[in-house]
């Protein structure tokens, strides 16, 4: 009855979100790319090969499977592994980063039946880890009455999302009983999940596999070597502004950097946008400004650059690295944060704004750890960088003290992969291989 009726309203709605999506293709100029697997038409698995899918709707979650995919490489190298996004920026960060890891990348299938199905019986998985929390009810059903072992890793519930998880509960608490094992980053998403009809006997408090992948991600890089790839001029302090996501926040952040260059007047900044469509406009923002922004797409300039945009997939995490201080994005209107441990792992100070509802327990840890500071506006933010700029001293301190952190929260990753493991060994033992009619 449950699945009937979720099935009728995706029916009944279907011609909504299809003309939502061709307004997105014709108008908005979006990819078409994809469209026969999410239908489906996912990459058929080899034969004779045990298979799991992994599942990141986008590019955080992606970078947060990274090091839990690694983990499964190494444990399980016999394994076929498939990564699934839900976006095209996922897709290519998929496949930019992870392409050499997983044996095939695609999209994850629309969730109707028959779409599913089709899916599930070229996939043919064992194990289906969905990251962080992705509530397809007719895959994770669909996935666990096979047999299929269903699991969500760095599994979450923000502070946005859950007053509806809450309204719904006697929705969601059916899909959840389809999960074998719900790891979480932290006690706070155990209660929520239970308190959303989640078993409590198959959550499980593991941490943020966003510390593992941090502390890789920050390994090997030579900041020299970046900083003149970049084109920018040696010796000068840098700012990098980290996934900003809305025009008022860009313009905190525009005149924040205004008003220090009147102390630091040979300050660079490198700025990456959330969205890589948005780096036009960060451009014009810096003109206006200005400014003459160099875009990374450009190449690497002829000369010194004070100002560019990071108009690229894949390359902030490991740009953090040439910095003096980090800005986050995301944080000074109420979108809820981005990633800070990308900066934290390379020792660099951080400076938010006030919303990290989605980054709630690592942005807690970070201030409690004298590494990151709160700025409420562009006043606040520009005293608050001129601090750290000014003080060497402190920027050595917060290094020590921003790597010491990230090292003690690792191993998230090989938590769920223990987990993981145990239910692969019982579905063996149980003789219990998903079917696939």
């Amino acid at each position: 009855m449950f699945n009937a009726v979720y099935n009728i309203v995706l029916i009944l709605t279907s011609p909504l979100w299809l003309i939502y999506l061709l307004w997105r293709i014709v108008v908005r100029g979006k990819s078409r790319e994809g469209w026969g697997q999410r239908l489906g038409g996912l990459p058929v698995s080899p034969q004779g090969r045990r298979v799991i899918w992994v599942h990141a709707v986008s590019v955080g979650e992606v970078v947060a499977a990274l090091p839990l995919l690694q983990a499964i490489r190494e444990r399980l190298p016999h394994y076929h592994l498939l990564l699934t996004t839900l976006t095209p920026t996922g897709n290519a960060t998929a496949c930019q980063q992870l392409g050499k890891l997983v044996d095939a990348v695609g999209y994850l299938p629309i969730d109707l039946p028959v779409a599913v199905g089709r899916a599930l019986r070229r996939v043919r998985p064992d194990a289906l880890i969905v990251m962080e929390t992705e509530l397809w009810p007719n895959l994770l059903t669909m996935a666990y009455r096979r047999g299929v072992r269903t699991l969500i890793a760095n599994g979450r519930i923000s502070d946005r999302s859950l007053p509806t998880y809450r309204r719904f509960r006697w929705f969601f608490a059916r899909v959840l009983r389809c999960l074998d094992a719900i790891c979480v980053q932290s006690e706070e998403d155990a209660r929520r999940f239970c308190a959303i009809g989640a078993p409590p006997d198959r959550v499980h408090v593991v941490g943020n596999t966003k510390f593992d992948q941090a502390a890789v991600g920050a390994q090997d890089i030579q900041a020299d070597a970046l900083r003149r790839d970049l084109g920018l001029p040696e010796d000068a302090p840098v700012l990098v502004i980290g996934s900003s996501r809305a025009p008022e926040e860009e313009l905190i952040i525009a005149t924040a950097y205004r008003n220090l260059r009147e102390d630091f007047p040979n300050l660079c900044i490198v700025w990456a946008p959330r969205h890589v469509e948005r780096a036009e406009a960060i451009v014009e923002l810096l003109q206006q400004q200005g400014f003459r922004p160099w875009r990374r797409t450009q190449g690497t300039p002829d000369t010194a650059q004070q100002q560019i945009v990071l108009d690229t997939f894949g390359e902030l995490g490991k740009v953090y690295a040439v910095c003096d201080v980090a800005i986050i994005g995301g944080s000074f209107v109420p979108l809820g944060g981005q990633n800070l441990l990308q900066p934290l792992a390379h020792g660099k100070p951080v400076v938010h704004g006030p919303y990290m509802n989605n980054f709630r327990d690592v942005a807690a840890l970070a201030k409690e750890a004298g590494v990151a500071w709160v700025a409420q506006d562009a006043e606040e933010l520009a005293r608050r960088v001129a601090e750290l700029l000014e003080n060497e001293p402190l920027r050595e301190a917060v290094a020590r003290r921003a790597q010491a952190l990230v090292r003690e929260q690792q191993g998230a990753s090989l938590r769920i992969l223990d987990i993981l493991s145990a239910l692969l060994e019982l579905a063996g033992a149980e003789g219990d291989r998903p079917g696939y009619q």
